[in-house]
Formats: C-alpha cells, structure tokens, sequence
C-alpha cells in the first residue's frame, strides 16, 4: 500500500513540476513598458552590430529617464514572451540581412527619427 502511495505522489509530483515548466511562458504577459523597453534594446542591438552606429548616451540617457526606466530594467529584469520574440526576430533580421536591417533601424532611431537614440560613430 505504501509502495503505490508513494508512487502515487511520485507521479504527481513530476506532473506539477513539468506543468510548471511549461506553463511558465504563458504567465509572462506583456508588460505596458515593452515598446519603450523595445525601442532602447532595439537602439543598444544596433550600436553593437551595426558599423558606424553607437548609442548617443545624451539621448539615450533622457529618453531613459523620461520613461522612468533604468539599467536594470533594459538589461537585466525578465523580459516578457512577447518582448523576448520580438527581439529574436530581429535578431535574426540582422543575420539574414545585416545591412536591410541596420538600415532600417537607423530610419527609427537615427538623428531624423523622434527617439533620436543613434548617432555616427
């Protein structure tokens, strides 16, 4: 008896921790900080693979301040899932297409844009 009460648990235990597992993601909802928290890591993923393009700190520091975000938030906290896909994405936009890519970003972020996050290096 006490053999497949154990084994009982076993099996449920295993069950709540693989829907743990899985059922994470979806509780990650988007947040109302993800297009702005987007706009600055999509700035910082194209002063690091884009040549010729760096963050222009000033700016990048208002911008950051204006929006109450800090450090932290852009680098460090969570992402949401949809946060996270939308960065993957253009991840692999630059790898397919580096200069489309870097291109486009520019026209956003650039000195024409109204974030103004980018400038010539």
């Amino acid at each position: 008896m006490f053999l497949r009460s154990s084994l009982g648990s076993s099996i449920a235990l295993v069950a709540w921790i693989a829907f743990g597992f899985t059922a994470q993601p979806h509780r990650e909802q988007a947040t109302p900080q993800d297009p702005v928290l987007l706009s600055g890591l999509e700035a910082d993923l194209a002063s690091r693979t884009c040549d010729g393009i760096r963050i222009d700190a000033d700016r990048f520091r208002a911008f950051s301040s204006r929006t109450q975000l800090n450090h932290a938030d852009f680098f460090q906290k969570t992402r949401s899932v949809r946060l996270q896909a939308a960065l993957d994405e253009l991840d692999t936009r630059l790898k397919r297409d580096r200069q489309g890519a870097c291109a486009a970003i520019w026209v956003s972020y650039g000195p024409g844009s109204t974030l103004q996050l980018l400038r010539r290096a």
